[in-house]
């Protein structure tokens, strides 16, 4: 039976977000859970998550612009894709061997590195091997998988973590990252030919400008992640070291935040075609600041992990809508024949304010003032729910797929 296209690119190439969810929910347990074997200070934790930022934000253009250009055998996103999951996943293995806190930061600058390089050019190809009318479909299927990741890490994380023996916790992560991508990519899932660009000249430039709209999403974008960083990549510095909830309840409050990402994946399939991405992100937004703003009041050294499991699971169902909704959008307010140089540029705008938040956050919490990580989340949100419901967007195009 010869390979349906159209009906299973949209799915297989979901399955390489897997170990790309599965290593960002790490970073905010294991990674972090790794790090205090160091330092007792959620400052200098905050730098490892400062230094996967950063390199994001070296990465991201680059990656992007030179993958719009790149002429392989594979495709042009491919190499950048496999090539970058299999170095990040053996490279994360010689975390271990770090004598000290300094050659941790070193060593895992190498490997954030490599996770931003095959992130890039992965989300940029997610929308290049479907039809246009599936590149929600496809997104969504993605972000869905990665959650999928995320609920396998956030559900052995608290087992399968142990101070004495942390190669075994790395082996594992490495594995979930590499496996998935090299299953799929390049034997299964082929680029198009016609995706490749026909433009001889390489360039570096900042053509987003031109397009307003574009630069309202990067706008929300930066907001969102600022908000996002304090509970997310902060997690433990916040949840563990501050509220003095036990790891073991803390990876399960990931675990059900990730399940409520799973439900509102699954759903995603049918709200997306009927709803607009603009209003659905933009509530998304408006829910999350408002339930943050609870969370501030609520959860207080010695409540019930009940209370934070709630909570999670509910930031889990919001969060993810914004997720999926962001990359759809960029798809609809951007130019085709520059798609990974403004992937590239999106993500800058999700990089940079990790690394700008993180040290603000752990200074903070540093300080005892843990109250002010929940009001700076809070306004963040509100900020990008304000710049989404000013954007414009295209008429909204039904993301129903068909079988071919």
């Amino acid at each position: 039976m010869k390979y349906n296209i159209r009906k299973w690119n949209p799915i297989f190439i979901g399955i390489p977000d897997i170990g790309i969810g599965m290593y960002w929910t790490a970073l905010g347990s294991v990674v972090a859970f790794f790090a205090y074997k160091y330092t007792e200070s959620s400052a200098d934790v905050a730098k490892i998550f400062s230094i996967a930022a950063l390199m994001g934000v070296i990465t991201q253009v680059v990656v992007g612009i030179l993958s719009d250009k790149t002429k392989h055998k594979w495709g042009k996103r491919s190499p950048w894709l496999v090539y970058g999951m299999i170095l990040a996943g053996l490279s994360q293995m010689l975390w271990v061997f770090a004598p000290n806190f300094i050659v941790l930061l070193i060593i895992s600058g190498f490997t954030f590195t490599m996770v931003n390089l095959a992130q890039c050019a992965y989300y940029t190809m997610v929308m290049e091997v479907v039809d246009k009318d599936q590149i929600g479909y496809a997104n969504t299927v993605a972000r869905t998988t990665a959650c999928l990741g995320a609920l396998a890490m956030s559900s052995m994380a608290a087992y399968i973590w142990n101070k004495d023996l942390p190669i075994i916790t790395f082996a594992i992560m490495a594995a979930i990252l590499i496996i998935p991508t090299v299953l799929i990519v390049p034997t299964v899932v082929k680029e198009r030919p016609e995706n490749y660009s026909t433009q001889p000249k390489m360039s570096f430039g900042f053509g987003f400008l031109k397009h307003p709209e574009v630069i309202k999403l990067y706008t929300a974008t930066f907001f969102c992640f600022a908000a996002h960083t304090g509970i997310g990549n902060m997690g433990a510095p916040l949840f563990v070291k501050n509220l003095h909830f036990s790891e073991h309840v803390f990876s399960q409050a990931l675990m059900w935040q990730t399940v409520a990402n799973l439900i509102f994946g699954f759903l995603a399939f049918k709200i997306v075609d009927i709803y607009s991405r603009k209003y659905i992100m933009a509530f998304a937004m408006l829910f999350l600041a408002i339930f943050t703003g609870f969370a501030l009041f609520i959860l207080e050294d010695g409540v019930s992990s009940y209370y934070l499991w709630g909570f999670m699971f509910f930031y889990g169902l919001a969060w993810l809508a914004g997720n999926i909704c962001m990359y759809t959008l960029l798809s609809m307010v951007s130019p085709k024949e520059s798609l990974g140089e403004f992937m590239g540029w999106l993500n800058v705008f999700i990089a940079l304010p990790q690394f700008i938040f993180a040290n603000i956050y752990g200074y903070i919490l540093d300080t005892g003032h843990m109250n002010w990580v929940f009001i700076i989340v809070s306004a963040s949100f509100i900020i990008a729910f304000i710049v989404v419901c000013s954007m414009k967007v295209p008429h909204h195009k039904s993301l129903v797929t068909t079988n071919g």
